[in-house]
């Protein structure tokens, strides 16, 4: 899972950044075209391995990872002639989500806080981005069109359904049929592109009420004080558990963050386990056995028997998997069965 981090200058997106990821890249206010992207990747963690790898004692112990990318302050033009930047799209575009980040506090620079009018920025910002890849699209269709060649309708159709719904200043992400059409897949549309929005509060606000405008409009919000999470992130974990039983913190934002996200991209987590390796998996809910085989390895796809699956809570009281298999908890499954959060499966296959 890739998360690109977005916002205006000064909303605190590096802080974020740091606070998310431990890192200490340097914060302050730059724009995408002054500098390249932070990068990090974080395990993800997952309280499930650590009773399987108890029961299989492997080798290996594999956490699924999260890579955050964090480019600098969007501009909040309106204007179609301050397109964002190459390095900015070519960073951004290949995300799976978008964690966009708002401020909530004074800056001296860019002055009082104003969340609603900056996400609005931002979105027009991402809607006009798009706006131009498909105007420039259609244009390339149409003079292919005078020398003799032929559109494909669909894509065509398509195209001028997200021509309309930009235009009318709503993202493509509210129009879940164009945004996850494959067709479209290729053009990686910015604001089709799920997102999480987070409220990064100044030290001592947490939980107030901020005015939002069309809330039914916004994607899912979460609150961060940004400041104060980075340096958590940035603690020995024992002073750090000291230091949030101080001040009544229950929980990292870094971890709130990643359960939002696997929510908005709709992903489960199940498990391989061996005495090789015990590792996580993330897919899609409703993912079919025969593919969750296939992100494990393309020959399982491909050779696809069955798989032997059990709950992880039902194996946890079992004791062991033998002791399961005698209870009878392992369960054969074709290549139709739905994926379960928690499932951990066995899969045979023949190539």
């Amino acid at each position: 899972m890739r998360l690109g981090i977005i916002g205006l200058p000064g909303c605190g997106k590096t802080t974020v950044f740091n606070a998310l990821t431990g890192s200490a890249a340097s914060t302050g206010d730059f724009s995408g075209a002054e500098r390249g992207p932070n990068l990090a990747v974080v395990k993800v963690p997952e309280p499930r391995l650590a009773l399987l790898a108890k029961l299989h004692r492997p080798q290996k112990v594999t956490q699924v990872t999260v890579e955050y990318v964090d480019m600098g302050g969007l501009s909040g033009s309106a204007d179609k002639e301050q397109q964002l930047g190459d390095a900015f799209l070519t960073a951004i575009r290949p995300v799976d989500a978008l964690v966009h980040v708002v401020r909530n506090f004074p800056h001296p620079l860019h002055g009082p806080a104003d969340p609603p009018g900056d996400f609005d920025r931002v979105e027009t910002e991402l809607i006009i981005s798009d706006l131009i890849v498909v105007e420039k699209r259609l244009q390339r269709i149409a003079t292919d069109r005078k020398r003799g060649k032929r559109e494909d309708p669909q894509e065509l159709r398509l195209l001028e359904e997200c021509r309309k719904t930009l235009e009318e200043g709503r993202p493509l992400r509210h129009q879940v049929a164009i945004a996850d059409a494959p067709l479209l897949r290729g053009y990686t549309f910015l604001s089709a592109k799920p997102m999480l929005v987070l409220v990064n509060q100044a030290e001592g606000r947490a939980g107030t009420v901020f005015p939002v405008r069309s809330v039914e409009t916004w994607p899912p919000v979460l609150e961060i004080v940004g400041k104060l999470e980075m340096e958590l992130a940035q603690l020995p974990p024992e002073e750090a558990v000291e230091f949030m039983t101080e001040l009544g913190v229950q929980g990292l934002a870094r971890d709130r963050v990643i359960v939002a996200s696997h929510d908005l991209l709709d992903l489960i987590s199940f498990f391989t386990a061996n005495e090789r390796e015990v590792r996580a998996w993330n897919v899609k809910q409703d993912t079919p056995a025969v593919k969750a085989a296939g992100v494990v390895h393309s020959d399982m796809e491909r050779g696809f028997i069955r798989a032997e699956v059990v709950a992880c809570k039902e194996l946890e009281a079992a004791g062991s998997y033998a002791a399961a298999q005698k209870k009878g908890l392992i369960r054969l499954e074709g290549k139709e069965y739905v994926v379960q959060d928690g499932d951990v499966i066995f899969f045979r296959f023949h190539v």
